[in-house]
């Protein structure tokens, strides 16, 4: 299993180059707007929301860009995980009890699985 990525949440664009491009020296690799579907079924937000991707020495951060960025911030910020035995966890879920989030857009379809406080795992077959 390899950590693949970090999600995290930032109030705006130009703050996330600064931070990410600016201060730690990350490229800014994409830049995409996540469908507001999408979202919805994911983090139970109804709009669209940029994403930048940011990289550096085999690190992967995704920030979502939400102008109302106010505690408690949408349930957006996740970990993600590439894993050798996808089809082997997404079975394994349901005896566990642990909750399976399916987002699906026609060109894609994401899975994610929270853990039992909650918190977002992005899952993706290595």
């Amino acid at each position: 299993m390899l950590l693949n990525h970090v999600g995290v949440v930032n109030k705006s664009r130009e703050d996330a180059l600064r931070f990410y491009r600016d201060f730690l020296g990350f490229d800014l690799t994409r830049e995409v707007a996540v469908s507001k579907e999408l979202s919805e079924q994911l983090f139970a937000v109804s709009q669209d929301i940029q994403m930048i991707v940011f990289e550096r020495d085999g690190i992967k951060i995704e920030v979502f860009i939400h102008p109302e960025c106010k505690q408690p911030y949408p349930n957006i910020r996740h970990i993600g995980l590439s894993l050798e035995n996808f089809s082997e966890i997404i079975e394994k879920a349901s005896g566990y009890c642990i909750e399976l989030v399916i987002g699906k857009t026609t060109d894609k379809t994401v899975y994610f699985i929270r853990d039992f406080s909650g918190n977002l795992i992005e899952i993706k077959q290595l």
